[in-house]
């Protein structure tokens, strides 16, 4: 039993490596977020598979939550089709499409995944066991021009595009990095949390409401700075005391850049 453990631990060592150094660099952030900037206080991330009950369940909520906090939190969402979902890949494929063809407008690309799973029976392996991929392709294609999102032919050209694919494929990579293995997961500032389709809107609020708070309570406590120093306000929710000499830089804090000084305040 102990020899089949460490057999075990060896193989899973060697496939997480595996995939680690199989995830190119992807040419922006993976996934695609709406509400406050991507280093807010709280970034809530989800990773869905678009034909995945679990992840149709949890997204009203998910909605709910964009709508509640607006900017006060970043919500960002990965598409990661799980295999035995035969038809998940495309699914999450199309919505890379809609992203590369409307520039990434996040209202198409979320309104996008809401109509996904609210068709979700259509795209099941029972709906479609007598198809063609094909023909999977092209009724989705329908839909989306049904929709509004995008006409037809432009969306068959994306899915037809060796690039959306590999981006699609990328993604799934990347959320193997995570340490992602199904669906729906989510993280909130990194972190893997217990959170799934059961959770209402006042269970998300009982996670991030104190979070929030907490940083508040950082920000409030040195927004007074003594009357020889100067406030610094340098990012969103982020202050610091500058000493005399120090400039106030953006995105930095306070420094002091003297150069007949050795770069020290006078």
């Amino acid at each position: 039993m102990m020899q089949f453990i460490k057999i075990s631990l060896i193989f899973t060592v060697i496939y997480a490596g595996f995939i680690s150094a199989q995830v190119p660099i992807p040419s922006r952030p993976d996934g695609y977020g709406v509400g406050g900037p991507a280093d807010a206080h709280v970034v809530v991330e989800m990773f869905f598979d678009p034909l995945c009950p679990g992840c149709k369940a949890s997204w009203p909520t998910l909605l709910q939550l964009i709508q509640t906090y607006t900017t006060r939190i970043h919500v960002r969402i990965h598409t990661f089709p799980l295999p035995y979902h035969t038809n998940s890949f495309v699914a999450s494929q199309g919505l890379h499409v809609i992203a590369n063809a409307t520039n990434r407008n996040l209202d198409t690309i979320f309104r996008y995944a809401t109509r996904v799973f609210e068709t979700q029976e259509m795209w099941s392996n029972d709906a479609t066991k007598s198809m063609t991929m094909t023909q999977i392709i092209d009724s989705l294609a329908s839909m989306v021009d049904k929709a509004g999102f995008l006409s037809k032919a432009k969306f068959l050209a994306g899915m037809a595009s060796d690039d959306i694919n590999e981006e699609t494929r990328i993604s799934w990579k990347y959320a193997c990095s995570r340490g992602i293995v199904g669906t729906p997961t989510f993280l909130i500032n990194g972190v893997a949390t217990s959170a799934s389709s059961a959770w209402s809107l006042d269970d998300w609020k009982s996670v991030i409401d104190p979070i929030l708070a907490s940083n508040e309570n950082v920000s409030s406590q040195i927004k007074d700075c003594p009357p020889n120093q100067k406030t610094c306000q340098y990012a969103p929710h982020k202050v610091q005391c500058c000493l005399a000499g120090e400039n106030c830089i953006p995105n930095v804090g306070c420094r002091c850049f003297n150069l007949k000084n050795g770069n020290k305040c006078a």
